[in-house]
């Protein structure tokens, strides 16, 4: 049952937190055939595998807590959610909660179709344990909220979808809840009403209520929330500022594509670059101010390029280019190719190339590195360094995103 009241109970004072999980497990049977799951009510030989929805999961929430739960889909976080509601049932393990409960699984869900947008407002309040006073006192300030007019008192198969959603949220924030279950519902309705629902989910927070609020859109995670919880195949991967977590989960979803891109470039052998043996790189390497390898950098330090390369064929002119690419092999920055400073050594031979990267602001992540030696009259080009990767790392957290950017704030 979508948005229930699961705990009528106070806050018991000599709490520190709202929300306890210790040691939390979620298993689903997975059947061959569909029928099998009857057949198992039955008899318990019936053959299934195991699926871990939660794997031991244990964390404390403190009171008065905004936070964000990230993650992929089928990953665990609205089964999360549902347990600490009572929505669906443990199969070992304990949730504690201290406080009224309210949560916002799916907003339109239990409606009653032809029954006006007042009698659906009293059936819910009712199904989550209020009575038939508490809500008439608290019916102007659902209407309010909901903002559909006259429509309160037509049937709700009359309703838009995004009506219908007002209606629900509007019911559902006016519960005077201590803590705040809200699952991706903001994904529906227009720009104004999400932008409604986050200032009462504000109001909420500056209340000292405890939000949990499960999300895709990880600007408005970064925004709202507080604290940030990772979740990843059942299992809590990090819980902590927000800033930090979410830059972590964007680094992984980016990891997870450039792999899925070098997977399809792979079984498409004819995007292979061919050798030329016009040039020949060797030696190749990043490396430090001290001309030491290195594939780890701290925020401001130079990065460096020490590479030997042979010309085998007379060119008119050699450049030397460079790309710095993100964990996703996206652009970041790419040099000059017919700049005149990124001319290099064209004799027939052996030669001795150097690039430096100044103090390249970079925020701790990964990124890959190229280097080429081109020929701009023929177009010819020679990777030096390929992709190779470094990360950059930071003694303290300069923000999300990927430049450090210094920037100062003033008021008056």
């Amino acid at each position: 049952m979508d948005n229930k009241l699961y705990n009528l109970s106070e806050i018991d004072e000599s709490k520190d937190y709202s929300v306890k999980v210790e040691h939390l497990t979620k298993i689903y049977k997975k059947y061959k055939r569909p029928w099998y799951r009857v057949i198992n009510a039955f008899s318990s030989k019936v053959p299934y595998k195991k699926f871990y929805a939660m794997k031991d999961v244990s964390v404390t929430i403190p009171r008065g807590e905004s936070v964000g739960i990230i993650g992929k889909n089928g990953n665990g976080k609205s089964t999360l959610l549902k347990m600490i509601t009572g929505v669906t049932k443990m199969t070992s393990g304990t949730i504690d909660t201290n406080g009224r409960i309210v949560a916002m699984l799916e907003l339109t869900s239990g409606f009653d179709k032809e029954l006006t947008g007042r009698q659906n407002a009293y059936i819910k309040g009712r199904t989550i344990g209020l009575s038939k006073d508490e809500i008439t006192s608290r019916m102007d300030d659902i209407l309010a909220f909901a903002d559909i007019g006259d429509f309160i008192d037509q049937p709700v198969r009359t309703y838009s979808s995004g009506m219908k959603s007002r209606l629900g949220f509007a019911v559902s924030v006016n519960l005077d809840p201590d803590i705040l279950i809200v699952d991706e519902v903001l994904a529906v309705g227009d720009t104004s009403f999400k932008l409604k629902c986050l200032a009462k989910m504000e109001e909420f927070r500056k209340q000292g209520k405890t939000i949990l609020f499960v999300s895709h859109d990880l600007n408005t995670i970064k925004a709202f929330c507080s604290s940030c919880m990772w979740i990843k195949e059942g299992e809590i991967v990090d819980y902590g500022q927000t800033g930090v977590i979410v830059q972590a989960y964007q680094d992984y979803l980016k990891a997870e594509r450039r792999a899925e891109n070098e997977r399809r470039r792979k079984e498409n052998a004819d995007l292979l670059l061919t050798k030329d043996d016009m040039l020949h790189p060797e030696k190749a390497f990043i490396c430090n101010s001290d001309g030491e390898k290195q594939n780890v950098f701290m925020l401001g330090d130079n990065i460096e390029i020490s590479a030997n390369y042979e010309v085998n064929v007379p060119a008119d002119m050699l450049t030397c280019a460079i790309t710095v690419l993100d964990s996703e092999q996206k652009e970041i920055f790419a040099s000059d190719r017919q700049g005149e400073k990124f001319i290099i050594n064209n004799e027939l031979g052996r030669h001795r190339l150097h690039v430096t990267l100044h103090s390249p602001k970079l925020l701790p992540g990964h990124y890959f590195l190229t280097c080429e030696i081109w020929n701009p009259q023929s177009g010819f080009v020679r990777a030096v360094i390929n992709k190779k990767p470094f990360e950059m790392q930071s003694e303290f957290f300069k923000g999300t995103g990927l430049l450090a950017i210094e920037c100062t704030c003033s008021s008056k």
